[in-house]
């Protein structure tokens, strides 16, 4: 007696699925900052004053680390393909070459040229995210203090 293999291939097709966990859906981090970022970003700015104001080098180079390393990851979400050619090109990274326009450059020199663009771009991308956080900062600060001038919580 010969009999399909079909019934029996769909139940176990059918317990395998009943075996399977449900996935659960992940929540992509939205491209700018977020609120636990920006408050990070606003206790470096505190301590980097502090640090102005006693004169401690070591508490503003922490800051400036710090306010670095916010950046990056924000614009590792907003330009994963510029964060990712610039980690690249610091694995290029030397001393001594120059780069365009007799500017010090510090990419081995098969890389100087792209990496040199890359390493602006990702500056001046930085530089717009620290200045963006910076001016959110500020606006809730300047909203806390109106607040608190008008006597209502």
């Amino acid at each position: 007696m010969i009999r399909s293999k079909k019934p029996a291939a769909l139940a176990v097709v059918g317990l395998l699925a009943a075996c399977a966990q449900p996935q659960v859906p992940v929540e992509p981090i939205p491209p700018g900052p977020s609120p636990a970022e920006i408050a990070d970003y606003a206790a470096a700015q505190a301590q980097n004053r502090r640090g102005q104001a006693t004169g401690n080098d070591d508490d503003i180079a922490q800051t400036l680390y710090s306010s670095r390393q916010i950046s990056a990851a924000i614009l590792a979400r907003q330009d994963p393909r510029l964060f990712d050619a610039y980690s690249l090109c610091e694995s290029y990274q030397v001393a001594g070459p120059r780069g365009r326009l007799g500017m010090p450059s510090h990419f081995e020199p098969q890389f100087v040229r792209p990496c040199d663009r890359i390493a602006w771009r990702y500056d001046e991308e930085t530089a717009a995210i620290r200045s963006d956080l910076e001016a959110r900062i500020a606006a809730a600060d300047r909203a806390t203090i109106a607040q608190a001038g008008t006597g209502h919580p």
